[in-house]
């Protein structure tokens, strides 16, 4: 609905997340309604605004993100949407909303510091639910995450193949924030995922051959992984979620309240958007949101029920998967990019299994001056289970040759 079309608005305002749901940002839901009326409401948003503490905002370098998310909501996505319609794609069902993405209805960046804001439609009206961050994501969770993410990487693909003048001008406007060389986070970073030696040893020693392939990773992470996310020179790239984990998926389900039937992933939180090979979507996914079990059992097929999706809209789009992106070199992309699934376990595993009352209240963490790397530093119950999970990526990526 149109803001010309409420004519006296109230609205109620509520949280719209809880402690490690969203780490750059903070998020309200509103509701709007007609002459205060709540039984007819007008639009149902989520509005997304900075953290409220300054020290954390620079310290973490959040406009860098806003910024980037900025320009995947108002320039991106709206223009591979109308790619799409060019193409008589019929999944795009207004002009310019990128399908399996909540509507932009306003943005903000760059204006008065601490200012930037995202008004995007709230999809829980429309039957999208966030799953369980500390429950593993099953066959069916994946293989709707897989049909969406490859729905945006074969349309970025697509468009670059067949307009690549329009494409290079949205291509750059989404860079590298996290592992940007310029980004003073980083070295706490490193700190932090520095306890991953504790956390497998176990299994891997100090002085194990697995050892010291973590050690390849670790030492150097940030330089190591950026290297990871950068465009690959020589094998396809495409326009990337970049943050594929559970709380940036929201599903519906063919019943509610069936859970073991998702039916659509709606996208969210692109603050990490990046042009670079799609592969790397799907590693942080699955090695970051499953568990060794699921994967002995179902990456494989997972992978090829991507790479089948991705090539079926790849040719409703006039194009040839056999000579733009044939499974061959999808399978080359997971053996030198793969090991990127394991950089994204280490830092982010400890956290989303870890309960909400067990994670820092950054912002006041932040203004008492606390260290960034000691408030990531989560103990939590969890830790057998994070133990377990990071040891089983680790061996995984040796015994598939991606380390």
């Amino acid at each position: 609905m149109t803001r010309g079309r409420l004519r006296s608005a109230g609205y109620a305002v509520s949280a719209g997340s809880q402690a490690g749901d969203n780490y750059l940002g903070v998020l309200f839901r509103v509701v709007v309604t007609e002459d205060g009326d709540e039984d007819k409401p007008g639009l149902r948003l989520i509005l997304k605004g900075m953290p409220l503490s300054a020290k954390r905002r620079e310290q973490m370098q959040v406009g860098s993100f806003f910024d980037n998310e900025f320009h995947a909501y108002r320039t991106v996505l709206p223009a591979l949407a109308r790619f799409l319609a060019d193409k008589a794609v019929d999944d795009v069902k207004e002009p310019g909303l990128f399908p399996n993405t909540a509507r932009c209805h306003e943005a903000s960046s760059g204006g008065e510091e601490g200012q930037d804001t995202l008004v995007l439609e709230d999809m829980r009206p429309l039957g999208f639910t966030m799953h369980d961050r500390r429950v593993g994501l099953d066959e069916h969770h994946v293989r709707a995450v897989f049909k969406s993410l490859s729905f945006l990487h074969a349309a970025s693909m697509a468009m670059e193949a067949q307009r690549p003048k329009d494409f290079a001008k949205i291509r750059n406007v989404v860079g590298e924030v996290l592992f940007d060389s310029n980004n003073a986070m980083l070295a706490q970073l490193e700190v932090v995922v520095k306890r991953t030696y504790g956390f497998v040893a176990d299994r891997f020693p100090e002085g194990s051959a697995g050892y010291k392939k973590l050690q390849g990773l670790i030492d150097g992470y940030g330089t190591a992984t950026a290297a990871l996310v950068a465009p690959s020179n020589t094998t396809p790239n495409a326009i990337t979620h970049g943050d594929s984990w559970t709380n940036n998926l929201l599903f519906k389900y063919a019943q509610a309240g069936d859970k073991d039937r998702a039916e659509e992933v709606c996208l969210v939180d692109f603050q990490l958007c990046r042009y670079a090979p799609p592969v790397l979507d799907l590693v942080y996914a699955v090695y970051c949101c499953t568990t060794r079990e699921w994967r002995d059992a179902h990456l494989d097929k997972m992978l090829r029920e991507y790479h089948d999706m991705l090539s079926g809209t790849l040719r409703r789009l006039d194009c040839d998967p056999d000579q733009l992106y044939p499974w061959t070199t999808m399978q080359a992309q997971l053996k030198e990019r793969g090991r990127f699934g394991l950089c994204m376990a280490v830092l982010t595993v400890p956290l989303f299994l870890a309960d909400s009352e067990e994670l820092p209240d950054l912002d006041a963490q932040f203004e008492s001056g606390q260290d960034m790397g000691e408030m990531l530093a989560v103990e939590s119950k969890s830790a057998p289970e994070r133990n377990k999970r990071l040891s089983d990526t680790l061996e995984e990526m040796i015994q598939r040759g991606w380390m």
